[in-house]
């Protein structure tokens, strides 16, 4: 596995914004600690929710710049949370997250396209550095 060594200002190099707000979405908390351990030392503020429905309580509640979003939870899943926070805060962008693999994944995943989510997908288990990638992929630069 391979380490990148990033400038020690990394907001006047343009690959960090400070201040964004991050959702993860998943229903193992585990998965948590990966998010938290790249993006939080990056200067993003990340919450989390364990389920569809904890999710879109914090929407209404907050304004999040990006979310990760697990396709396959109990209850709510991904394309039905990616739905409604859509409706309650159109602005945010949603980001697939999975670690399924199997036959009907690329039906499911348009549905999360169709749902409103981005055209980005991440997949479990994740590579050193892959969650930043994204992150700074998707975030629109803002001042």
């Amino acid at each position: 596995m391979f380490a990148f060594v990033w400038p020690e200002n990394k907001q006047a190099c343009g690959e960090t914004i400070k201040g964004n707000s991050i959702l993860v979405v998943d229903d193992v908390e585990i998965v948590f600690a990966a998010f938290r351990g790249e993006l939080e030392k990056e200067g993003y503020e990340v919450d989390t929710a364990l389920s569809g429905k904890k999710a879109l309580e914090k929407v209404r509640s907050k304004k999040y710049d990006l979310i990760f979003m697990d396709l396959f939870m109990p209850g709510m899943d991904g394309v039905q949370t990616c739905r409604a926070i859509k409706q309650a805060s159109p602005d945010s962008i949603i980001v697939s997250v999975t670690g399924q693999i199997y036959t009907g994944l690329a039906d499911k995943e348009l549905d999360f396209i169709n749902a409103g989510g981005a055209v980005h997908f991440l997949y479990k288990p994740f590579l050193e550095g892959e969650i930043l990638k994204v992150t700074r992929k998707v975030l629109p630069q803002r001042n």
